[in-house]
């Protein structure tokens, strides 16, 4: 998986953090992802992004947004192996745009809502260097049968779970880039990703996921966005990846 092209040819910084040494930009060379998409409420959506004026959620249908849960087994990377959940919400930048079928542009914008990660490397360097907003949280993924089931929780607080269906019959994908958006000091963050997704299914059948949310103060969020029926769901049991630093900074 290291020697792979993907990461040939490109040059990257090293920065000293701690007792650590830190590529940038970082690679990850083996890993596993569940994307469920759900419809939930425009302005519910609306109200958690950080600039009203600059960042207008996606519509899938009038008064309805996307939010994304993606669940990651980042095997192997040069932060070590952990788990990651990230709760995104698309959108467009400055211009909003009518209610479409459409779920995602070419190169989509996510805001990076909530964070959670297994171990406190991840942590501390997503949030210092890209202002995600991380926290530490229990990662687990196990099998079961047909199922790939993600548990996340904080402390004794159980958050959510996330099952997926497993499918044997898997298609080559192509590269897929995207913007994620943080903030700090007032300022919007924009930092870029490139994944090559080398196998993966896709479905839009709400059988083939399961979402249970807990009464952590994360689930009480997700379940007040109005949480309702299936708008797509990717399972991608192995892909490489390229996180960049943040690259823009823009007005809230």
């Amino acid at each position: 998986m290291r020697d792979s092209s993907f990461f040939q040819g490109i040059e990257r910084a090293h920065i000293h953090w701690g007792e650590h040494v830190i590529p940038v930009p970082v690679f990850y060379y083996d890993s596993m992802k569940l994307d469920a998409a759900f419809p939930a409420s425009y302005d519910g959506l609306k109200a958690l992004l950080p600039s009203a004026r600059r960042m207008h959620p996606i519509q899938v249908s009038p008064g309805q947004g996307v939010v994304i849960i993606s669940t990651m087994e980042f095997r192997d990377n040069d932060l070590g192996p952990y788990n990651e959940v990230s709760i995104n919400i698309p959108f467009t930048l400055d211009e909003a745009t009518p209610p479409s079928a459409g779920i995602l542009a070419e190169v989509p914008n996510f805001w990076v809502h909530r964070l959670p990660v297994s171990t406190e490397i991840a942590r501390a360097t997503g949030a210092e260097f890209g202002g995600y907003p991380k926290f530490l949280a229990s990662i687990e993924f196990e099998r079961q049968d047909n199922w790939v089931v993600c548990h996340l929780a904080e402390g004794d607080q159980h958050i959510l779970t996330l099952a997926g269906r497993h499918y044997d019959e898997l298609q080559e994908a192509p590269r897929a880039r995207a913007n994620y958006f943080t903030t700090r000091g007032g300022r919007i963050l924009r930092s870029e990703a490139i994944a090559r997704k080398r196998l993966q299914a896709i479905s839009a059948d709400p059988s083939d996921v399961q979402l249970d949310l807990g009464d952590h103060p994360v689930s009480e969020e997700l379940k007040g966005l109005g949480l309702d029926g299936l708008l797509v769901y990717q399972y991608t049991p192995s892909y490489q990846g390229i996180l960049g630093p943040v690259v823009e900074s823009l007005e809230a």
